[in-house]
């Protein structure tokens, strides 16, 4: 048997043995459960360390903006007892529009993206069987909560969300706060719920306020 072929031999062990991934996460906001990373690297790690393969991840490509960033995980699997070696690569990409002392900092983009990405490149290499299918997204949210499924998922949207988020945290508003503001607004009781028009309407609102116990530049 060549090099390459007791690769290919260990890594159809490793895939005989792996099960559905746990998902830990839990996603408060839009109330969803997801796979974190540990949920997807440790089992993988500890069965291909049992069969002789090492697993290693690193970012080859990346383009950082402010607040935003994308880049190209590779994923390795490589044999220790024959130095064989495959590799496959994916995309990641993430928005972060958090503050740091009232200013936009957004520094968590690269390392949300770099965290996607290497569970993507994961995921693909052992064909690992997942429930993430988008399709189902919706009855998986009707289990966890009465809040309809958001009807606008582009990237707009959600970028859009993320900013009022930001915007909430950094005037220290409660939930039951912006849900008031919003249901007195908008008549709607969630963001989700919001066209983009009026997420744009809601973002600007915040912006223009100060935190509490803050003095105006203009005093």
């Amino acid at each position: 048997m060549n090099e390459k072929a007791k690769l290919f031999q260990k890594i159809l062990a490793v895939q005989k043995v792996l099960e559905p991934l746990e998902k830990n996460g839990w996603n408060d906001f839009q109330k969803y459960s997801y796979s974190t990373a540990s949920d997807v690297l440790l089992p993988i790690q500890r069965i291909c360390n049992d069969h002789g393969l090492i697993v290693v991840a690193d970012c080859v490509d990346s383009k950082i903006e402010p607040g935003r960033a994308s880049v190209t995980v590779r994923l390795t699997v490589a044999d220790s007892e024959t130095s064989e070696a495959l590799s496959v690569t994916a995309p990641g990409y993430a928005e972060d529009f958090s503050y740091k002392d009232n200013r936009p900092n957004g520094d968590k983009a690269v390392y949300k993206a770099i965290t996607g990405a290497t569970k993507y490149a994961v995921r693909s290499f052992f064909c690992l069987p997942s429930d993430d299918d988008p399709e189902r997204a919706p009855t998986r949210l009707a289990a966890r909560t009465v809040i309809k499924p958001a009807v606008n998922n582009s990237k707009v949207d959600i970028a859009l969300i993320e900013q009022t988020t930001a915007e909430l945290k950094r005037l220290g508003w409660s939930n039951k706060e912006g849900r008031l503001y919003l249901q007195e607004t908008f008549g709607k009781s969630s963001r989700q719920h919001l066209t983009a028009q009026e997420l744009q309407q809601f973002l600007n609102y915040l912006r223009s306020l100060q935190p509490s116990g803050a003095q105006s530049t203009s005093e």
